[in-house]
């Protein structure tokens, strides 16, 4: 029997000119593009909700150019996200966010190509050059212009040379002078926010905005511990230093978030206390506590309370406006979750991450037709990240029905990422390794379970399932036993990476622990019940499913799949068509009843009349 195409593309892929891997590329990379254009190449708009009369001028502040040293990059960048910030406490302006400018640094396109792509009327674009003579003082020179796009008209230019000293001052005119040339009066509650200096130390605020800059490339743990480290740094130069204390927090949530380091959650909320001491009103520190709440404690009405405050303060921070949407879908608020992530990305149209969580808001919602043109665009900004692909390929098994699409879309991966990680991402992997499983092994088996980039209990699960679908059951029992120490080790230790419950019910299934494997499926789904997070629950409800057909509880694994159906949730009926998982099901009246359902039960419908592609 010959072989898949993606075998195929795996297995000779490392052994192809250069060349050739190229052009295959980008062959993909254009499929991919041309995937999304087909689409309209634009992304659906809700607007059920009108935008806020006093968001009525829109801007990008675009990266500053750095005209001095190499090494005073991240100045230049800082100079540019300070001013972006005092020009977001003006309510009539809509400030594009710095995750979405940022991607125009270097960029070759125009100002009519920027401004149609963001839906702007002016840009706010400069240079910035920091001279540091040894044993001289440190001189800024700050040029910026506003740049009204529809006739291509400066509308306000100006030269700012000043000692470092004055640094806040000259951020604090430009944003002031932009809001005189747009004809916008600030009252003085906004005057003395724009005019407010972080710190009097410079050298604490050097190593604040060096902070910042590892903290952009935070999905990496070493740049966040130093970025930590930074902001500690300044703190200990300046103990009153209210946004160092705040950025601390955020990423000391972050660590904790992202890479389990439970020992900086209490760091973190010692650090946005003294940031709320110092700075009541500061919104970096109201968003750090809303962090804290949100990631640290999933308490989600005291995180709600939190952005929520900053929205009123800062209607266009797109990031107080996304967590709003997260923390709504997981109450249940659907709907309102859609309109609220729809203006964060009018705020921040390039944020993947925000791109990625509307996209699945459709998808859980079972609106397909909508939720495409993301997946692709968020695969489009960040091809290169597994998560993404994952979540695209399980969005179309789902609405298909048919392994087609998704498997074209996993092919175009394979020159960006290893293969392997697309069935080691826990949440959204699932799936991917019951369709395509075999077809990625050989990358699978080239893994290690000790590489940094590999969850060792979900590789373990992993090639237990392929071993027990090949028959040899000494070695799935032999990789289940393994994930099961791994994941006991997690429930020991009170980790929540990926529900270790239900991953360890799972290990427990393979190896024919019937009882301890269903205790742990619904210790999962009482852990967090499908009413209190509307969009965790399902997962642990689906989870505990599987549990029950790997143990031969077919009639309790379709009762939670009935479910899952009468609810938003990832699971359809050509999902479950095209899952060999549930092969064993198949034979049963009550499954093939659910696999005629019309893919609809329990959507919340949006009205077709307030969506437009």
């Amino acid at each position: 029997m010959s072989s898949s195409p993606a075998k195929r593309l795996i297995v000779d892929f490392h052994q192809r000119p250069p060349w050739q891997v190229l052009a295959v590329y980008l062959l993909g990379a254009a499929a991919l593009v041309g995937g999304w254009m087909l689409t309209g190449g634009r992304l659906p708009l809700v607007t059920s909700e009108p935008e806020p009369a006093s968001l009525s001028t829109r801007l990008v502040v675009l990266p500053f150019v750095n005209e001095g040293l190499a090494e005073d990059e991240y100045f230049a960048d800082g100079v540019t996200e300070q001013i972006t910030a005092r020009l977001s406490e003006i309510p009539e302006l809509a400030v594009i966010s710095r995750t979405t400018a940022i991607q125009y640094k270097e960029s070759p396109k125009g100002h009519a190509e920027i401004a149609a792509e963001l839906d702007v009327k002016f840009i706010l674009e400069g240079t910035v050059r920091w001279d540091h003579p040894p044993g001289g003082p440190s001189v800024v020179r700050v040029t910026p212009q506003l740049i009204r796009v529809s006739d291509d008209i400066n509308v306000w230019a100006d030269s700012y040379d000043a000692v470092l000293s004055e640094i806040f001052q000259v951020q604090a005119d430009v944003a002031e002078n932009v809001a005189l040339a747009l004809d916008i009066v600030l009252l003085e509650p906004q005057r003395r926010t724009i005019r407010a200096r972080p710190t009097d130390n410079l050298e604490a605020y050097d190593a604040y905005l060096r902070g910042n800059d590892y903290y952009s490339r935070r999905f990496v743990e070493e740049d966040t511990w130093r970025a930590v480290a930074m902001y500690e740094r300044a703190i200990e130069l300046d103990p009153g230093f209210a946004h160092a204390y705040a950025a601390l927090a955020r990423a000391l949530v972050w660590l904790n978030q992202q890479f389990e380091r439970a020992s900086a959650l209490p760091r973190a909320r010692a650090a946005v206390d003294e940031a709320l001491r110092l700075a009541p009103d500061l919104a970096e520190a109201h968003m750090a506590l809303g962090d804290y709440f949100y990631y640290g404690q999933l308490d989600f009405e005291q995180a709600l309370e939190q952005y929520e405050w900053v929205r009123r303060r800062q209607p266009g921070n797109s990031d107080a406006v996304a967590l709003i949407a997260w923390i709504q879908r997981r109450q249940g608020n659907w709907e309102r979750s859609i309109n609220d992530a729809q203006r964060a990305l009018e705020l921040d149209p390039l944020n993947t991450v925000w791109l990625i969580g509307q996209a699945q808001n459709f998808f859980y919602t079972r609106q397909y037709e909508l939720a495409e043109p993301f997946f692709l665009r968020a695969i489009a900004n960040a091809p290169d990240v597994p998560y993404y692909y994952r979540w695209a390929a399980w969005y179309y098994l789902a609405r298909d029905g048919t392994p087609d699409r998704a498997r074209r879309l996993l092919e175009q991966a394979f020159f960006r990422i290893d293969p392997g990680q697309l069935l080691l991402g826990g949440e959204s992997s699932w799936i991917i390794l019951h369709v395509f499983g075999e077809d990625y092994a050989p990358a699978l088996e080239r893994l290690s379970p000790d590489s940094a980039e590999v969850d060792a209990g979900y590789y373990y699960l992993a090639r237990g399932y392929l071993s027990a679908q090949r028959g040899d059951d000494d070695q799935a029992r032999a990789f289940y036993d393994s994930a099961r120490v791994v994941f006991e080790a997690r429930v020991r230790e009170g980790q929540e990476r990926f529900a270790p419950h239900s991953a360890l019910g799972l290990a427990y299934a393979g190896l024919g622990r019937k009882a301890e494997a269903i205790r742990e499926g619904e210790l999962a789904v009482e852990a967090v019940p499908v009413s209190l997070d509307a969009m965790v629950g399902p997962d642990r409800v689906r989870d505990l499913a599987r549990i029950h057909a790997t143990v031969g509880e077919h009639e309790a694994a379709i009762d939670q799949l009935e479910y899952l159906l009468s609810i938003p949730s990832e699971i359809s009926p050509a999902l479950l068509r095209v899952d060999p998982f549930w092969d064993p099901l198949r034979s049963s009246p009550r499954f093939q009843m659910l696999l005629e359902m019309d893919g609809w039960v329990g959507r919340e419908r949006s009205d077709p009349r307030r969506i437009t592609i």
